[in-house]
């Protein structure tokens, strides 16, 4: 896997989401947008709108730049570093529960951005 390839499959991860939900908004095929994923090909048409959508430069997507995707990680707002800290010193019992409630939080959200999309 090319640095591209790793940096879109990550950054897609990140965001929480699909391969179809990144082609969609770019205005692509899943299989098409899979090929960046797999390495087998390049951005070079959906550069604009992958760095737009992942809020990242295009010479941080080709892998021209030193900056690395845990860097960014780190740059994270404090209150979700904190969050996911908190999250981690979770009992399983705990962890089961505050993922039940983010599915249910996560499919509220998805069913909202569907009725009314924003792009």
């Amino acid at each position: 896997m090319n640095i591209t390839a790793y940096r879109l499959r990550a950054l897609r991860e990140a965001k929480g989401l699909s391969q179809r939900e990144v082609a969609e908004r770019i205005g692509m095929t899943r299989a098409a947008y899979n090929k960046y994923e797999r390495g087998t090909s390049r951005p070079v048409r959906k550069l604009d709108e992958l760095t737009a959508l992942f809020g990242v430069t295009t010479d941080y997507l080709l892998g021209k730049d030193a900056t690395s995707f845990e860097k960014q990680l780190t740059d994270l707002a404090a209150h979700d570093y904190d969050q996911i800290q908190k999250y981690l010193g979770l009992s399983q019992e705990n962890k089961l529960l505050a993922d039940i409630m983010l599915d249910a939080l996560h499919d509220r959200e998805q069913k909202s951005s569907t009725e009314n999309p924003t792009i």
